[in-house]
């Protein structure tokens, strides 16, 4: 069982629409372009009462997709349930170690999406292994 309320507790949630808006010219089309990213397969969402919400840590301070979730999705493989990939990003992996005073401590990818090649090579253990 996902505990839904750690997730959510880690970061900000976005609706389509407010990503909509914050576009340098938001299309005319309130769920663009975050329904396009995401069957494009460039960010994931997750579904809380009916409402989809978009995890802030996958976009840029212009709020476009940063390039490293798409390479991390397509390392996780197919997975049906979105609230497994939010775990993922939101629980610390011990495939990726922190720096600094927490080096050798484990961290949750989000939290290390500026180190591109630990996260994607963490989310391509996932198909291979079960500890991390």
């Amino acid at each position: 069982m996902i505990r839904q309320p750690r997730i959510l507790e880690r970061g900000d949630w976005l609706t389509a629409e407010q990503i909509n808006l914050r576009q340098l010219v938001p299309p005319t089309i309130k769920t663009h372009p975050a329904s396009n990213w995401k069957r494009d397969g460039r960010i994931f969402s997750l579904f809380i009462d009916g409402k989809e919400y978009f995890a802030s840590y996958q976009f840029d301070s212009m709020c476009q997709p940063l390039p490293v979730i798409k390479e991390i999705l397509d390392a996780l493989g197919p997975v049906a349930d979105s609230w497994k990939i939010a775990a993922w990003f939101c629980f610390e992996n011990g495939w990726i170690s922190g720096t600094g005073k927490h080096e050798g401590e484990p961290v949750s990818p989000m939290d290390a999406l500026d180190r591109r090649d630990a996260v994607v090579n963490a989310a391509k253990r996932r198909l291979i292994t079960y500890i991390a």
